[in-house]
């Protein structure tokens, strides 16, 4: 009995914890609550499969979940409400379907429909990868200010991470951006990895902003195989089939009767 209630004692508090500093990893309430990080685990686990604390991606950090906030946060409604238009367009296009958000530099993957394809993109749902690499993420950081995307990046420090094919410099990355901005899609061919290629499109909040983009990724040598600057055959397609996926998930959300509570800061 002691047992049991000093276990309710600790999961309680994990909770006041939560209530004053959202995004804490186990290793941070470990240290906090003086507890190891398997106790720490285990109490989260049971929090989270009661809804009590949630996560964004498997093995990101924590934050208060719906039980606790009343309604669902911004990430659960979305995947929610998106998730049916996203295995159909999945099915439509053939190809690996990603829900993806900011987070400073780098793109978080929230959810995804895997393609059919013995050749295709597995999930990268749990992989963070840096933001100028992939479409995703350039589409992401359009939502922001030239200022704002060079106040991202330290004076003097080039993007890193990707593939060798990737955005060097931070007024590459601008200028990317721009034309991410100007066009309404983010496009990625063998940046993020060699081989690989993507296209996403934003989902807007009630507000209009864009916190989330949706994605289809696969084979470069299926979408863009000469790596022209204009789209091909292939990405124009795709492109279509993205814009029309968003545009009914965005009608979903704006129809959606429970409030919409953010995730986290930042994003």
């Amino acid at each position: 009995m002691a047992q049991t209630l000093s276990s309710v004692s600790q999961a309680l508090k994990i909770l006041l914890l939560l209530q004053q500093r959202d995004d804490l990893g186990v290793s941070d309430i470990a240290r906090t609550l003086d507890i190891s990080s398997s106790s720490a685990h285990r109490l989260l686990a049971t929090l989270l499969a009661d809804r009590f604390v949630s996560q964004q991606y498997t093995g990101g950090k924590y934050q208060l979940g719906p039980a606790m906030r009343g309604a669902m946060t911004s990430a659960e409604r979305v995947i929610e409400i998106g998730s049916p238009h996203m295995a159909a367009l999945r099915d439509a296009s053939a190809e690996t379907v990603h829900l993806a958000v900011l987070r400073g530099t780098e793109t978080h993957f929230l959810a995804a429909f895997e393609s059919p394809r013995i050749m295709r993109v597995t999930s990268r749902v749990g992989t963070v990868l840096p933001a100028h690499a992939t479409a995703a993420g350039k589409l992401l950081l359009a939502a922001l200010s030239d200022s704002e995307i060079a106040g991202l990046y330290p004076a003097g420090h080039a993007p890193t991470g990707g593939a060798p094919g990737s955005i060097l410099t931070v007024g590459q990355l601008i200028t990317e951006v721009a034309s991410a901005r100007r066009d309404g899609y983010g496009r990625n061919l063998a940046e993020s990895e060699v081989g690989v290629a993507a296209l996403a499109v934003p989902l807007t909040d009630a507000s209009g902003r864009t916190a989330y983009s949706l994605t289809v990724t696969g084979p470069d040598a299926l979408y863009n195989p000469d790596h022209t600057i204009a789209l091909s055959a292939r990405e124009t397609e795709l492109l279509g089939m993205l814009r029309v996926a968003a545009s009914r998930i965005e009608a979903e959300l704006a129809t959606a009767s429970s409030p919409i509570l953010p995730t986290t800061k930042g994003n």
